[in-house]
Formats: structure tokens, C-alpha cells, sequence
């Protein structure tokens, strides 16, 4: 009798070690947008449960989704997700939650060599806000010049360094300006209502020295230097291909990939499949520069930490190896992308098979936001609808629908209000 009860009293205790250490498990859930990052997580996620012990709920969702279940958890103070990605122009608003967690104990604990292999500028695009760290940058993207090597070769154009060089070139290389020209039309313009047309142009308005709000974040658009801008990007519609009222960046690239243009200003996260030769036959013939006027578009995304995690130690482990060397390379066995780490994008061996890598990190030098003026600060006004209505009246320029002169007009009035009306005016 006695061995009996012993026996059951032995495995009454296994059975609670074994409940206790199950119940012990540590786990974490991670939200990402639907990307080739998504994809690169989903499939190194076993990699890192083996060398970690730690159990990742990865939940993937759409691009809006990905803000509303964000913001949402953040707002309300739960902890749905440990990790979060957050577009770049979301910083703002996700910090103002009190939620977001300040990474600045983590990496004041962390390996110099680790935080070295991260280019500062990059760095301080994604994380830095306010003069704290909420993030490690996961998906670098800015915009650069796609151009066929093999034409301008030809004709001996080089790669344009200013917006009118660009339009002089795009004249060059449209059929119906110059029927000698190889390719039907110069270029392609993603000039779509909202983050097309926004996007395509204010590197121009940059460039020819405007900026749509000043330090004090009142709206600039009525200046000659955004008339000018605006009036190029309109002179540019006659020699881009059909469609560039409507047209978004994969049809950018489509028009690139099928031989119709002989160059084109898009993000360089589509270099991947521009330099794929199976998606390119011009794959050889295709070159990358720094984009005209030298002040590009920053997009891409960081990770963050949810401040009410209840395991910030193992959100923290996820994010340096999601962010670490290690991963960063194996993932371009995945997807081919631009590293997001400095001595990654260093190596020959990944110089080899994203070339265009030298010119977005150089682009970094130069980078500007959405709604920035200056590194390290951004306005907190609703990114979609700002979007909507700048990206909206430069739309309206650009199909003739208004003049240039006008569609400023409106544009300064219309984000004149928006700002008001969240209380800055």
C-alpha cells in the first residue's frame, strides 16, 4: 500500500512540474503586414523557437488592418501583440499612446558591435523619436531611379541629377517627341489619387526647393518652388506611359520589365523583380542612381515593442534576432531586398545580388518623410487623409483636370483645414 501511495504521489508531483513548466512556456504574438518580410519571418520562425525556447504567434494582415489592430492595442492598453510593425509615418501617432515601448535600457544593455551594424541614419529613420529609440528598423525602402543602362549607353545620356535633366531625357526617349527613340515613352508615373501621386512628387517639390509645410508647420504650397515642381511633374505626364492618372507602382514596373520605358522613379523595394531575369528580360541592362534632385522618400517599416508586454525580455530577444545580421542575410534567400543593416548591405557576396545598395544607403544622407521638415519630429495629423488630399489635388494636376497654379491653391487650403481641425491652428 505504501509503494502504491508513493508511486501516486511521484506522479502527482511529475504532473504538476510537467502542468508548471508548460504553464511556464514562454510565448509571444507579433503583428506584420502582408510583405515579402511577412514571408521571411513565417519561414525563419522555427529557427528561432529552436535556439530560443520561445513559442511566436505570427498574425499577418492587410496594410490598414495592420494600423487598426495596432493602434487599437496600443489605445486601449492590452497586449494582444509583444511586437508590433509600424509603418514609418505611424511613429508619431503610436508613441502619443504612452504604449510604445522606449527601447533606450535595452540598448544601453546591448552588444556596441550589434547596434554598430545598424547605419545611424537608417537607425534614427525608423527608431528615433523625439530623441528616444521605439524601434529597430525591419524593412528598409526608399525611392530611387530605375534606368536601362543599354539605351542611355547608346545615346550617351547619363543617369539625370535634376528634375529638368530628367524631363529632357524622358522627352528624349518618348516616340511621339522623337521618333527615333527605341522605347515608346520616357518613363511611367504612378500618379494615382492619394500615395501614388504624393509619392512620385515630392521628391520633385524637394528637389526644386519647396516643401510643403515650413518649421513651424504652416503650409507652403503657395510658392513659386512647389509651381515649378508641380508644373514639371505635369510636363512629365506627356512622355510617361498610358494610364499615369490611374497607375500605381506595379504597373510602373510592368511598363519597365516589358520594354515600353526607358526609365522610371519607384521604391526600390521592386528591385528585387526588376533585377530578376526571369521577371526581366532587360534584368543586365537595368542600372540604379540616386534619385533626381537627391531628396528622396522614406517608406519602409520598424518593429516596436508593446510597453504592457508581459514578457519584455523575450519581445526583446525577437526583435535583435529578427534585426540581426544572421537573419538579415539568410533572408535574402527568401526575398531579395535591401539589407537593412549596414554590415550586411557591406558585404561582396550581398553587393552581388542586390546592386542597387550602395544608392539607397547613400540616398539615407538626404532622406525626407511624408509630413517632415527636419530629422527627428513629425506632425501628428491622420497620414491617410493628408495623403488623400495632397496626393488628390497634384492628381488633379496632373490629368489637366485643374491647373497647377489651382490644384496648390487647393492643396494649401484643404491641409490648411485638416491641420485646424486636429487642433494645430
Amino acid at each position: 500500500m505504501r509503494k502504491y501511495l508513493l508511486v501516486c504521489l511521484i506522479s502527482l508531483v511529475i504532473l504538476t512540474l510537467s502542468f508548471v513548466a508548460v504553464s511556464q512556456e514562454k510565448e509571444i504574438s507579433i503583428l506584420l503586414t502582408g510583405s515579402p518580410l511577412a514571408d521571411v519571418m513565417e519561414t525563419l520562425q522555427d529557427d528561432f523557437e529552436k535556439e530560443t525556447g520561445i513559442k511566436v504567434n505570427v498574425e499577418i494582415v492587410g496594410y490598414e488592418d495592420t494600423h487598426t489592430k495596432g493602434i487599437l492595442d496600443l489605445v486601449s492598453g492590452t497586449n494582444n501583440y509583444d511586437l508590433l510593425m509600424v509603418d514609418n509615418p505611424w511613429i508619431a501617432e503610436y508613441v502619443q499612446t504612452g504604449n510604445l515601448l522606449v527601447l533606450d535600457e535595452f540598448m544601453a544593455k546591448e552588444d556596441p558591435e550589434y547596434l554598430a551594424g545598424f547605419d545611424k541614419a537608417v537607425l534614427d529613420a525608423y527608431g528615433l523619436y523625439e530623441g528616444k529609440y521605439y524601434g529597430y528598423p525591419i524593412m528598409l525602402t526608399t525611392t530611387i531611379l530605375f534606368y536601362r543602362s543599354d539605351l542611355f549607353e547608346q545615346y550617351g545620356k547619363k543617369a539625370p541629377e535634376t528634375w529638368d535633366e530628367f524631363n529632357e531625357i524622358a522627352k528624349f526617349f518618348t516616340q511621339s517627341f522623337n521618333p527615333e527613340s527605341p522605347v515608346k515613352y520616357g518613363i511611367s508615373i504612378a500618379g494615382e489619387r492619394g500615395d501614388g501621386a504624393i509619392s512620385q512628387w515630392l521628391p520633385l517639390l524637394w528637389g526644386y526647393g519647396g516643401s510643403v509645410f515650413d518649421k513651424d508647420w504652416n503650409v507652403t504650397l503657395n510658392t513659386p518652388e512647389a509651381l515649378k515642381a508641380l508644373e514639371a511633374f505635369v510636363e512629365s505626364a506627356q512622355y510617361s506611359a498610358p494610364g499615369f492618372g490611374t497607375n500605381y507602382f506595379p504597373e510602373q514596373v510592368a511598363h519597365f520589365t516589358n520594354g515600353e520605358i526607358a526609365m522610371m522613379e519607384n521604391w526600390d523595394a521592386f528591385a528585387g523583380d526588376v533585377a530578376d531575369p526571369v521577371k526581366n528580360p532587360y534584368a543586365e541592362n537595368t542600372a540604379y542612381a540616386s534619385i533626381p534632385g537627391k531628396y528622396p522618400l522614406l517608406g519602409g517599416w520598424a518593429l516596436s515593442i508593446n510597453k504592457n508586454s508581459k514578457d519584455l525580455d523575450s519581445a526583446y530577444t525577437f526583435l535583435r534576432w529578427a534585426c540581426g545580421p544572421e537573419v538579415t542575410k539568410k533572408s535574402l534567400e527568401v526575398s531579395i531586398s535591401t539589407p537593412i543593416r549596414i554590415d550586411v548591405a557591406q558585404d561582396p557576396e550581398v553587393k552581388a545580388i542586390v546592386p542597387w545598395v550602395d544608392v539607397v544607403y547613400e540616398e539615407f544622407k538626404n532622406i525626407r518623410k511624408y509630413a517632415e521638415t527636419y530629422q527627428g519630429g513629425q506632425i501628428l495629423i491622420p497620414e491617410a487623409e493628408y495623403h488623400v488630399l495632397l496626393g488628390t489635388a497634384i492628381n488633379e494636376a496632373l490629368t489637366g483636370q485643374l491647373s497647377a497654379k489651382d490644384a496648390l491653391a487647393k492643396a494649401q487650403k484643404d491641409i490648411e483645414d485638416l491641420l485646424k481641425k486636429h487642433g494645430y491652428k
